[in-house]
């Protein structure tokens, strides 16, 4: 975990580097995201996670770094690193080349490739492809969308408040034992997010979600009398430099 925090605040210092939003092309920016940092119950006890990324270069050419992880009852559940070289081609769709690293449950080193970007009705979509150390292609499919809810609720000037629903959902075109993940998709996570932004800087949040085991995974992990689901509520802060 240790190594995890300091290449998160690796990740924040370069983004704190240089102005935000500059208007050239080839001018350096940067931006630095707390996306998710919440506490709170689930069905398999406490749940604390955090999902942060960073943003640095120009409008062509940008390195875009990641972390996101989860704790259940103190024990770290995931925790990743992603490291992507991330160039628009479209107005609304940039291509991602990276790199991506496993913490938890093993340690493990991804080639990772992929599209990100606006839908139709500003649906934020994010589609990867990783392959493993081991040579095993899988895949993450991410959707996520903000509603506006209220502006004004307390009488500020601030953006209002939001209401996010996401998906995330995992497949794999190969069977890892160590895993213990099997052919097919192996698990969805649903989540819905209420937020009141009083400013990009600070934006507390509640969120309640619902995550499941699919296909042979979800087979293979009750037959060894695992718990395929959980169910979480979590209050937290979303962060915006």
């Amino acid at each position: 975990m240790r190594h995890l925090f300091v290449a998160a605040a690796v990740g924040a210092c370069f983004a704190a580097a240089s102005p935000a939003y500059a208007h050239s092309h080839d001018a350096i920016s940067s931006v630095f995201r707390l996306n998710e940092f919440g506490y709170g119950g689930s069905s398999q006890g406490s749940r604390f996670n955090w999902d942060f990324d960073a943003r640095i270069g120009t409008y062509d050419h940008r390195l875009w770094f990641r972390t996101e992880g989860e704790q259940i009852r103190g024990q770290t559940e995931r925790a990743e690193i992603q490291l992507f070289y991330n160039r628009p081609i479209t107005e609304f769709w940039d291509v991602n080349f990276g790199w991506r690293r496993d913490f938890f449950r093993t340690n493990r080193n991804y080639a990772a490739f992929g599209l990100s970007g606006i839908a139709p009705y500003f649906l934020e979509v994010e589609l990867t492809g990783y392959v493993s150390e081991n040579g095993v292609l899988s895949g993450r499919l991410e959707l996520a969308t903000d509603f506006l809810v209220a502006r004004n609720v307390f009488g500020d000037d601030g953006p209002g408040l939001y209401l996010k629903p996401a998906l995330e959902l995992n497949a794999s075109a190969g069977n890892d034992r160590e895993l213990e993940v099997r052919r097919g998709f192996t698990d969805v996570e649903l989540s819905l997010q209420l937020r009141y932004e009083f400013s990009p800087r600070i934006a507390p949040y509640m969120q309640v979600g619902w995550e499941r085991q699919l296909g042979a995974t979800s087979n293979e992990s009750r037959a060894g009398g695992e718990r395929i689901s959980n169910s979480y509520a979590v209050i937290g802060i979303r962060s915006l430099f």
